[in-house]
């Protein structure tokens, strides 16, 4: 028998966290159904750089935002380093697990875990594979997709001999599984299952990154329609401290006989599950405010205005082109109406065929519009755009 809580119930939270979650489903309710179609799948490709980069920089990451819009300006033109090149593993791992569509039956294994681990950790160079026994300095070899076959300590904390991994992770699937867990319930258990699995640690290495990618697809799980226009991992990132501090209170040991029946703090858990929820709806909220139909409109003319001005910069610090003033019109074309057929945005611009193809050329370049051949024009964020359209976003 495994002596922890797994989590605060509905009929045992305070109101207060009650009435969050009942706050949390209306305002993604609302995000989900407001937000521009064409908008929705440009926000989840650039949610993907922005979980990479704040999941990567709670782990020590130093790589700057700006060298992950380089890099997608180049389009993988030059070897990337190996820290960027970690975060691009991570984009590409968060990619191909959204096109798993994962049931709800199978995101608490331990197969769905080792498959996440794998995933990752395929491809990185020699030094992603292995770490140093702070005590000893011992190297030692990271197996991608593999539980850890030795104890360690991670800070103050000491996870779960390696020995029982496989029955805390048993016990993990049963009673986290989504399937059996009901209503506004799915959210407290999404909290505490974010913790219990940073704390069983059964990775050697790479347990917050696995732990954060599991969070996403379990906040999916959970009946929020608009997650992936918004992220935790943002919350997460953009104050560490707290972040550890929280999941450190979640760590302790029971406080004497009035604080739970398990091995673990109940009021701990509690505390932890109040950060995950108010860092919840910080994000939601966030997001909600920066697709704002009016403010989102008036940074976009900005954006048009000062580009053809040539005030705005490339990652690399070179002056951006202008675009034909009728480049503003076909964005926002896009952006109302969905993807156009070229012949449509003609019309719509009372221009010439030639003069369509030289300002679909000049966005598609700039990385405003995707327009694969005898295709539709479809809006795009361009990395040059993000930081206007979307600001402190990272």
């Amino acid at each position: 028998m495994t002596s922890v809580t797994p989590f605060v119930s509905q009929e045992n939270a305070p109101g207060k966290l009650q009435d969050a979650v009942v706050e949390l489903y209306t305002l993604d309710s609302a995000l989900n159904a407001n937000i521009p179609e064409s908008l929705r799948l440009p926000m989840v490709k650039l949610l993907r750089v922005v979980n990479s980069f704040y999941s990567n920089k709670i782990e020590g990451n130093p790589t700057h935002p700006a060298e992950i819009l380089h890099a997608q300006e180049e389009g993988g033109a030059n070897d990337p380093s190996d820290d960027l090149l970690e975060i691009k593993q991570h984009i590409e791992v968060q990619a191909r697990l959204a096109n798993l569509e994962i049931g709800r039956g199978v995101l608490c294994t331990s197969k769905f875990f080792r498959e996440v681990h794998k995933e990752f950790y395929q491809g990185l160079p020699k030094k992603f594979l292995e770490i140093k026994n702070p005590d000893t300095d011992e190297i030692i070899p990271i197996t991608p997709g593999e539980f850890r076959t030795r104890n360690v300590k991670v800070g103050k904390h000491v996870p779960p001999e390696h020995q029982e991994i496989s029955r805390y992770m048993g016990w993990f699937e049963k009673v986290f599984n989504p399937a059996h867990i009901h209503g506004t319930n799915r959210l407290f258990a999404a909290a505490a299952a974010h913790h219990r699995f940073m704390w069983i640690h059964p990775f050697l290495d790479g347990n917050g990154r696995v732990g954060r990618l599991f969070t996403d697809n379990y906040m999916h799980c959970s009946g929020l329609g608009g997650y992936g226009l918004w992220s935790m991992c943002r919350g997460f990132g953009r104050d560490t401290d707290a972040y550890y501090e929280a999941l450190s209170r979640a760590d302790m040991e029971r406080q004497g006989s009035t604080d739970g029946r398990g091995i673990l703090s109940d009021k701990g858990l509690l505390q932890f599950t109040e950060y995950f929820l108010d860092t919840a709806l910080d994000q939601v909220k966030y997001f909600s405010a920066l697709l704002e139909p009016k403010k989102l409109d008036e940074r976009i003319n900005y954006y048009f205005e000062m580009r053809n001005r040539g005030a705005l910069l490339s990652s690399t610090g070179e002056t951006l082109k202008p675009l034909k003033p009728e480049s503003k019109e076909v964005y926002f074309k896009l952006l109302r109406s969905g993807p156009q057929q070229r012949a449509d945005l003609q019309r719509s611009l009372e221009t010439s065929e030639r003069t369509l193809r030289t300002i679909v050329s000049q966005m598609s370049d700039a990385g405003l519009v995707e327009a694969p051949a005898k295709k539709p024009v479809v809006l795009a964020l361009s990395p040059s755009s993000i930081e206007m359209l979307f600001p402190h976003l990272w």
